[in-house]
C-alpha cells in the first residue's frame, strides 16, 4: 500500500457539518499515532479544486495536523487539536492565510546561486570586466569595443591570456535588444575586434542571450569543446560559428566548463543550498529548471545524499547544449541513455529527474517567429529565429522523444515557432511508431508563449498532445515594441491567457525570478510598463487572483507530474506550504503587486522558516 493511502484520512468540509471527527480518532491515532505539529487558528486554502471555474480555491479549514513528512489531517481547531498529544508541537497562525508551498515551475536557480553565493565559495569570475554602451550602428559600436579593449588592456597592463568581458549595454537611444539583433545576424562579429585582441580571449555578452567571442576566445572552447562551431550553428544559424556569435550554453559554459573547471564539487553543492535557503523565506518548496552542465547536476545529488536540499528540484537535463555536443552525438545521447526521467511519486521526493530540455526553439524580442501568421518587412523577417529540420533544437527534442525522453521547457514563444513545434512532435511520433496518447501522457511544456495568440491549428494541436503553456508576464512589457515592428495585428497575439484556459488548454507561470506576486498582477490587471506610464494590454484576457495562484499550485504540480504529491494541502501529500502576512484572497489588488511578505515556511513536515510574530 502506498505511502498516501496509508495515510488518507477525513477531511471535514466544513466546520459545523459532516461526519463526527471523533469517532475516526481511534483508528486515526491507533494507525499513525500523534501528530507531530499542528497548525491551529489559521485559514488554510487547500487550493485542492482542479478546475477552470474562476474563484474556486477548494476547501477551508481552520487547522491542519502533519505526521512525519506529510500532512495527517484538516478541520476546525477543535478536532484536529484532539490528535495532539504533549509532545505535538502547536503553532497559533492568528488567522493568518496558508496556502501550499510556491512553485517555480522556470527557474534557472544553479546561476543565481553562483552570482550570488559563488563568490564566497571560491566561483569566481577571473576575466577583466568592461562595460560599453552601444552606438547607433554595429560598426560604430564595433570600433567603440576594440578601443576599449586596447586602452583597458594598456592602462590596467591586462597580461597576455587574461580573459576579458565586455558587458554590452544599449543605448537608450536604441530600439530596444537592438545589440542582440545585431549579434545575431552577424554584423556585429569577431572579425571587428579580432585584430586588436590576439593576445586575449575576449567575451562580449550582449544581454542575457546573446554572446560574442573573439578567434581567441573560441580557441579556448575548441580545446574544451572540440564541437564548437558545428554545435554554435546548429544552435543559432549557419555562419554563427565564424562570426564568434555565441548563445546561453556559452554564456554560462565559459564559467562552468572553463573558468571553475578545477573546483570541487563541494563548491557548487555549497552555493545551490545557500541559495535554495532564500526561497524558503519566500515560501518556494519546489523548483524546476533545466541543467547544462554535469558539476550543476552533480552538486545537487551530493546534497540530496546528505540530506541537505533545501527545496524540492525537478530538473530537466540540457546537456546537447551544456557539452556543445554534434548532431550525431546529441542523437546518440539519448538514443544511448534510454528514458530515465520519472514523475515525483515515482522518482526521489527531493530530487527528480523529470526530462530533457531544449531552450532555444524561438526566442524573445526581436527573435520572434510569428511566420505567416502576422507579415511583417523582409528586414524584420529575417531576424526571426524559426527552427526547421537539421537545426539543433529541432533534432534534439526529436530525437529524445523517439528514445523515450520527455520534452519540458522548450521556448516556443511564437505562433508559428508553436506550430512548427507541433509539427516536429508529429515527425517524432510517425518515426517512433508513437501513439497520441502516449505523446499526451509526456505533458510536454512551451515557454514564455509572449505572442502565441490563438490561431485555430496551433490551438487544435495544442489541445491533442496535451501541451502546457507555460507563460512568463514580464514579458508582456516587451509587446509594444514588437507592435512597432508588426502592426497592431499583433496586438491580439499578446498571451490571451484567458482565452487559452477557456478552451482547456492547461496553463501555468514562471515567476520573475522569484518574484510570484508581480506575475499575477500583471495576469489579474493586464497592466504592462512603457517607461514611467502603464497600459492595459487586452483586458478581457485577465483573470481571477485564485486562478492565477493555481498555475503556481495546482496545476504547476501538473507541469513536473507531482500533482499526487504537491501543489495542494491534502492528507497524505507532502506538508509543503507557506503562511502569508496577508490574506491573499481579500486584500485589495493593488497590494498584491507590492509583494505579500511570507512569515513560515513548512517543507517536507518541517518548519523551514520561521518568522510568525
Amino acid at each position: 500500500m502506498s505511502k498516501r493511502k496509508f495515510l488518507t484520512v477525513l477531511m471535514i468540509v466544513s466546520f459545523h457539518h459532516g461526519l463526527a471527527f471523533s469517532q475516526q480518532l481511534p483508528e486515526l491515532v491507533t494507525k499513525h499515532g500523534y501528530a507531530d505539529t499542528i497548525l491551529v487558528n489559521g485559514k488554510i486554502v487547500t487550493m485542492d479544486d482542479r478546475s477552470t471555474v474562476p474563484n474556486t480555491p477548494g476547501h477551508i479549514f481552520q487547522a491542519m495536523a502533519i505526521k512525519g513528512d506529510l500532512i495527517m489531517a484538516l478541520g476546525s481547531d477543535e478536532d484536529v487539536r484532539k490528535l495532539a498529544n504533549p509532545n505535538t508541537r502547536i503553532i497559533n497562525l492568528g488567522r493568518k492565510t496558508v496556502i501550499p508551498g510556491l512553485i517555480g515551475t522556470h527557474y534557472h536557480i544553479f546561476t543565481r546561486a553562483t552570482d550570488e553565493y559563488g563568490p564566497s565559495q571560491g566561483l569566481v569570475d577571473p576575466s577583466v570586466r568592461l562595460t560599453v554602451v552601444t552606438e547607433e550602428t554595429a560598426e560604430a559600436t564595433a570600433k567603440k569595443i576594440r578601443d576599449t579593449i586596447v586602452n583597458a588592456i594598456q592602462v590596467q597592463r591586462i597580461p597576455k591570456g587574461k580573459w576579458i568581458t565586455v558587458s554590452l549595454q544599449e543605448n537608450k537611444d536604441n530600439r530596444r535588444a537592438t545589440m542582440n539583433t545585431w549579434v545575431y545576424l552577424g554584423v556585429l562579429n569577431k572579425r571587428q575586434i579580432d585584430a586588436a585582441t590576439t593576445d586575449h580571449p575576449v567575451f562580449i555578452k550582449a544581454g542575457g542571450a546573446q554572446s560574442l567571442f573573439n578567434s581567441v576566445a573560441v580557441e579556448e572552447f575548441k580545446n574544451v569543446f572540440p564541437d564548437w562551431e558545428e554545435s554554435t550553428n546548429l544552435e543559432n544559424r549557419m555562419g554563427a560559428a565564424r562570426d564568434g556569435q555565441g548563445a546561453v550554453p556559452e554564456i554560462q559554459g565559459l564559467a562552468f566548463e572553463i573558468w571553475w573547471k578545477e573546483k570541487p564539487v563541494e563548491n557548487f553543492a555549497a552555493a545551490m543550498r545557500l541559495k535554495g535557503l532564500d526561497l524558503q523565506e519566500l515560501g518556494i518548496t519546489t523548483v524546476a529548471t533545466r541543467i547544462l552542465f554535469p558539476k550543476v547536476i552533480a552538486a545537487y545529488h551530493l546534497l540530496n545524499r546528505e540530506g541537505k536540499m533545501p527545496h524540492r528540484l525537478a530538473y530537466y537535463i540540457e546537456s546537447q547544449r551544456g557539452n556543445f555536443l554534434s548532431l550525431k552525438s546529441t542523437r546518440e545521447l539519448y538514443k544511448g541513455t534510454g528514458a530515465p526521467w520519472t514523475t515525483h511519486a515515482a522518482g526521489n521526493k527531493m530530487l527528480w529527474l523529470n526530462g530533457m530540455s531544449q531552450e532555444v526553439w524561438d526566442s524573445t524580442q526581436n527573435e520572434v517567429c510569428l511566420g505567416p501568421d502576422v507579415i511583417a518587412s523582409r528586414e524584420i523577417q529575417r531576424r526571426e529565429r524559426c527552427p526547421e529540420p537539421g537545426t539543433r533544437p529541432w533534432e534534439a527534442v526529436k530525437a529524445a522523444i523517439i528514445y523515450g525522453w520527455r520534452p519540458v521547457q522548450v521556448h516556443a514563444t511564437s505562433s508559428h515557432g508553436a506550430r512548427l513545434y507541433i509539427q516536429m512532435l508529429e515527425e517524432a511520433m510517425k518515426e517512433g511508431n508513437l501513439s497520441v496518447d502516449y505523446m499526451r501522457n509526456l505533458r510536454t511544456t512551451l515557454e514564455h508563449n509572449i505572442l502565441l495568440g490563438t490561431p485555430p491549428d496551433v490551438m487544435a494541436g495544442i489541445k491533442k498532445y496535451g501541451i502546457i503553456l507555460n507563460v512568463m508576464p514580464r514579458f508582456l512589457n516587451d509587446v509594444p515594441e514588437n507592435i512597432k515592428d508588426y502592426g497592431e495585428q499583433l496586438r491580439t497575439f499578446a498571451m490571451p491567457v484567458r482565452s487559452w484556459i477557456d478552451q482547456g488548454i492547461r496553463v501555468t507561470f514562471e515567476a520573475s525570478g522569484t518574484d510570484f506576486w508581480t506575475p499575477i498582477y500583471s495576469l489579474i490587471t493586464r497592466r504592462i510598463r512603457l517607461g514611467q506610464e502603464e497600459e492595459v494590454l487586452l483586458p478581457d484576457q485577465s483573470i481571477d487572483r485564485v486562478t492565477a495562484l493555481k498555475m503556481v499550485t495546482t496545476w504547476g504540480s501538473e507541469y513536473m507530474l507531482a500533482e499526487d504529491t504537491i501543489g495542494t494541502l491534502e492528507p497524505g501529500k507532502y506538508a509543503d506550504f507557506a503562511v502569508l502576512d496577508k490574506d491573499f484572497f481579500t486584500i485589495p489588488v493593488e497590494e498584491i503587486r507590492d509583494g505579500i511578505p511570507v512569515v513560515m515556511t513548512g517543507l517536507d513536515g518541517e518548519i523551514v522558516y520561521d518568522n510568525l510574530q
